[in-house]
């Protein structure tokens, strides 16, 4: 039955966070005490560098994937719930997220009824979130199962602007090797995210930039000059 699968689901999403903690004490100490991201948190009031960052990235990419990779799930700014080893359900904030999931409308991700946790997360920093994207994250994105989990400064406040972490091919959380220039190529996305200036951009297997609205505004209002 389908509250029979339903349960099967959630079952083995509590057993792969389960099997990933059961060894240490302090990661399960760690997701039980990991605050929550509300509308209330102070690291969850936005700036203009965030908004447009958040902008260039996540509509693009969901509208460029739309047709090529149908067996993505892409939003963002969307609360994803999770099972606390106690019992409980933790919630999340990512700015973007990608997923092995059936693309349809979710007002949350529930990763016990969807039974996997995001594969690709992106948190653009604010001086509010520094600490917490930068380094509680990272840690608490590992314990969950992400796969890749790309961090973008658009300040650079650190002399760096994207980095991120990644499994290698031991599943081992590692830092997320780059390219010269500050580049990561995502297999999760097959695409490669490249800091230009304060936005995130994303370059396709071709080299090929993925437009963004205000060039897309701009080629069809050059499009409709040459026809009048």
């Amino acid at each position: 039955s389908s509250d029979l699968c339903a349960m099967l689901v959630r079952e083995r999403a509590i057993t792969m966070i389960e099997a990933r903690t059961k060894l240490y004490e302090d990661d399960r100490a760690f997701l039980l005490d990991f605050i929550d991201d509300t509308e209330e948190s102070p690291w969850m009031v936005a700036s203009d560098y965030h908004l447009l960052a958040l902008n260039a990235a996540v509509l693009p990419v969901r509208l460029y994937l739309a047709s090529r990779r149908p067996d993505l799930y892409i939003s963002g700014e969307l609360i994803v719930r999770y099972p606390k080893p106690d019992g409980t359900t933790g919630q999340i904030g990512p700015d973007m997220l990608a997923a092995y999931a059936p693309r349809h409308l979710r007002t949350s991700f529930d990763v016990a009824k969807e039974g996997v946790f995001p594969a690709f997360v992106l948190e653009i920093v604010s001086p509010e979130s520094d600490r917490r994207d930068k380094h509680d994250k990272a840690r608490l994105y590992d314990l969950l199962g992400a796969v890749e989990y790309a961090i973008f400064d658009p300040r650079g406040r650190e002399g760096r602007q994207l980095w991120g972490y990644r499994r290698d091919g031991q599943e081992a959380w590692v830092r997320w090797p780059g390219a010269l220039g500050g580049t990561l190529y995502s297999e999760v996305l097959r695409l490669t995210l490249a800091a230009e200036g304060t936005l995130l951009r994303f370059r396709d297997e071709s080299g090929v930039l993925i437009p963004i609205m205000e060039e897309l505004d701009a080629d069809l209002a050059d499009a409709q000059a040459a026809r009048n």
